[in-house]
Order: structure tokens, then sequence, then C-alpha cells
């Protein structure tokens, strides 16, 4: 799913994964305005983010926290900072920095608490805090951790129920309340039975909120929009979009013309409209400029992402010999990384795929054993397992072209 390309990264602001089921309340007190400047620091901030600027974007929270030391959303910010690295340059395979990343978040909900003592009224600060817990929610579902989601998806109902009450015109908040809907309304198993014991999700209202905060958002619409393209581009799904998946990622890439993410949000939009050609020619173009040992933008951490790319676009193509060629290079990066990365293990669970529709059972089940030996941490092993008692087939061909 794009999710796993750019989730916090776009959802830095996203103020919770599981919120509330209300369009808005009646203000039941004048919100508390916080100073222009903080305003428009944490906005700079943000867009530092989204452009992956992610030295600039420090600077702007650091200037916030200093001048501002009190205010949640400057810690919330350098938090954010940290996510963007774990998230942008090291594809959410450093263990240490989401160990800092989980201590910032921490230090920033503290500040909260005793902000809100003093200042109960300040619907930012409450939507900083449903972020907070909000994005502790994102991270265990990521990990499949669907009771600590759960658990802190409660949390952030409550700040979001109290930011909309202050202020029923805070339309980032309907980022998360539409996350909440949407997801809710969507997933399978057990984190929809949990997402239950709070309230029930309805996907076709979830997407209309997020294109609430598309439209109307000061901090969120792009997150929002690019969450759309997310929802758009869900395999299978009867809310899928590609068409139009294809058409923001196209505005994305004028937006952001030097920026990897938005690069990849493209592949996957293309790919998921059967452009295959051309996500395949925009792929060998991606790999290029990680190449290019002068390009900074396109992090040579990218590497097992875009060969995994290139290779199942290759494998739907019927390819076999250059599927196989990409997805080992994706598994070679394993050799040299500090940590795995993400993509290179599915590269190797694709390379099962690959020796399963060769009819090489034995090779296929290598590499299935050899993917399961990197852990759980990404929630592959469901997959996995699958493949194990079930060859691959032709059949399920195209298929999804990130990871689960």
């Amino acid at each position: 799913m794009i999710k796993k390309i750019i989730c916090a990264g776009v959802l830095f602001f996203s103020f919770a994964f599981l919120t509330g089921n209300v369009w808005a309340k009646k203000t039941v007190s004048a919100p508390e305005q916080i100073p222009e400047e903080l305003k428009i620091l944490a906005k700079k901030g943000l867009d530092n983010i989204y452009g992956v600027r992610i030295d600039e974007a420090s600077e702007y929270f650091n200037e916030a926290l200093k001048k501002y030391p009190d205010h949640p959303i400057s810690r919330f910010g350098i938090a954010m900072v940290t996510w963007a690295r774990l998230e942008y340059l090291e594809d959410e395979s450093n263990p240490e920095l989401e160990k800092l990343y989980a201590v910032q978040t921490d230090e920033a909900i503290e500040t909260g608490k005793l902000w809100l003592k003093n200042h109960p009224n300040d619907s930012l600060a409450h939507m900083c805090m449903g972020g907070m817990y909000g994005l502790r929610a994102r991270l265990a579902v990521l990990q499949h951790r669907w009771l600590k989601a759960y658990s802190s998806g409660k949390k952030a109902l409550k700040s979001m129920h109290r930011t909309l009450e202050i202020d029923p015109e805070a339309y980032d908040a309907y980022l998360g309340l539409g996350m909440y809907e949407y997801y809710a309304g969507t997933l399978r198993g057990v984190v929809k039975i949990l997402a239950k014991l709070v309230m029930s999700g309805n996907a076709e209202k979830g997407i209309k909120m997020l294109n609430l905060c598309r439209e109307k958002g000061y901090y969120n619409s792009t997150a929002a929009k690019l969450l759309l393209v997310e929802i758009y581009t869900k395999t299978g799904s009867r809310y899928a979009d590609p068409v139009t998946a294809v058409k923001w990622a196209r505005e994305f890439r004028e937006q952001f013309p030097r920026h990897a993410q938005m690069h990849f949000v493209q592949i996957v939009s293309l790919y998921e409209n059967k452009q295959y050609d051309e996500s395949l020619a925009q792929s060998l173009d991606y790999l290029s400029h990680v190449n290019d040992k002068n390009d900074d933008i396109y992090k040579e951490r990218y590497r097992s992402r875009i060969c995994t790319a290139i290779g199942t676009n290759y494998l739907v193509k019927g390819d076999y010999e250059n599927a196989e060629k990409y997805f080992s290079m994706s598994r070679d990066t394993i050799k040299t990384d500090k940590t795995p990365a993400r993509w290179a293990v599915w590269g190797i669970v694709r390379l099962g795929n690959l020796y399963d529709l060769r009819g090489e059972r034995d090779k296929a089940l290598k590499y299935y054993k050899e993917a399961r030996s990197y852990g759980n941490g990404w929630g592959f092993f469901e997959s996995i397992d699958h493949y194990m008692k079930h060859p691959f087939t032709k059949e399920q061909l195209p298929g999804a072209l990130p990871p689960p």
C-alpha cells in the first residue's frame, strides 16, 4: 500500500488514526488563538517535511521550540522530524530512530498535558494531542500491533472530540476523522473488531471527510490528497479510482519536481492503472537517479524499493529473467545496509513468487524461509505463511506493487 511509502511522511499532522464519528459540534467556548509566528513556523516545518528537506524542517521546529517551548506543537514537530528521517530516509527500517521517535512523542504528550491545564480551549493543542496518540496508533498498525493501535486510538478519540467542540471549522481535523471512518469501515479481522469497540466506520463518509480536508485544510491539505491517492490505488477495492490517482500523482510531480517519494507515488499509481510500460519506464528513471552519486535526493537506501518495483513490473509483463535480476538486486542490498530494508525482504518474497511461477517449488520455499528469517517487524508473516502453504500462481497477478 502507498501508506507504506508515505505514511507518516504525509500524515505528520494526521491528528489521529482512530477518531470520533462527528462532522462538527456546536462551539462550547471561543477557541484560543496561538501566536501567528508559531503557526507559520509549524506550517513551514511541515512544508519542508513534505519536500523531504528534513534538515530545514528541523530548523523551523527547533526555532519554534526555542521561542514557544511550552506549546505541544513545537515538540510534536521535533518528533515528526525524527519520523520523517525514519520514513523518508530509512524506509521504516531503523530501530534506533523508532525508539527516539517514541521518546520524543512521550515528551510531546507530557508537554501537551501541562499546556492544556492552563489553556483548555486551545483547539490546536488538542489536535496535537490527537495527532500524537494517533501516530502511535499508526505505527502500531504498520507493525500489525492491533491492541496497541486500539489503545492509542482511543486516547486520540477524546482529543479529537474536544477539538471539534471548540472549533467546528478545524478542517485539518478531518484528516484524522476521515482516516478513522475509512479504515474502520474497510479493514478486516481483529483491527476492525477493535475499532468497532469504539464505533463502526463508514468508508464513504471517510472519503468525503478527506476531500473536505483536501479542499479546506491549512496544514493537512497535501496529506489528505496523498491519503486519497492511497485509497484510490488500493488493489481490488470498491473505492479504487486509479485514473484520479494518476492525475493527482502527476500534479504532485509538478508541485514537487525533485521529490523521490512523489515520484514513487506516481509509479504505484501507474501500476494500479495497469499502465505497466509507463510504470516500468518511471521506475527505471527512478533507479537512474539512485545510481547517480551526485543526486542527494534519491538515496541509496531507496535501491531495494525501486528494484523490487521494477522486478514486479517485469513479473506482471511475464519477463521472468529481468524480474529475477531486479529482485536479486533488491535482495543484495541487505549485504551492505546497516539493517535490512523492508522492500529488500519483500524482494525475497517476490523471488519465491517467481520460482513458484516457474514450477520450482523447492527454490520458492527456500526464499520464503529466508524472508521469514528477518522477523515479522513489517507484518509479512501472514503473506509468507500463505505462500508456504499455497504456491503463488499467475491468477494472483498483477496484485499490489508495494508490500502488504
